[in-house]
């Protein structure tokens, strides 16, 4: 899972692996350690009920939660993303933003083997 933040915002890309992952499982996590024995943990789980998209910061981890039907609908479709907010506070949101991640379409050093097949490569 790969994690990308700017501002008041969280952008998290799965692959399909990690999306059927969170089918079986309900959840996907990565920890990043530096070298001072500390480490940052970011999560992807399921809420299990009908609530909005939750965000939580505590202990070094950050933490989003999606209502199971989202991520059950998401799951088994062509759907690419998954988008909301959370109220942080008086007219500040945080936007959060879960996608499934797709091959490149130009050549990189990277793994790709278990990313979603890119929908403009023809």
């Amino acid at each position: 899972m790969k994690l990308r933040t700017k501002s008041n915002s969280i952008r998290l890309r799965l692959t399909q692996s990690e999306v059927g992952q969170m089918s079986a499982k309900k959840i996907v996590k990565e920890t990043i350690f530096f070298p001072n024995s500390e480490a940052l943990t970011y999560e992807l789980k399921v809420v299990n009920d009908d609530r909005d998209i939750t965000a939580n910061f505590y202990k070094s981890t950050i933490s989003i939660g999606i209502p199971e039907s989202v991520i059950d609908r998401w799951s088994g479709s062509d759907e690419v993303s998954i988008l909301g907010s959370v109220k942080i506070i008086d007219q500040e949101e945080l936007s959060i933003l879960v996608e499934k991640d797709f091959q490149c379409l130009s050549p990189r050093d990277e793994d790709e083997t278990d990313m979603f097949p890119n929908p403009d490569d023809s």
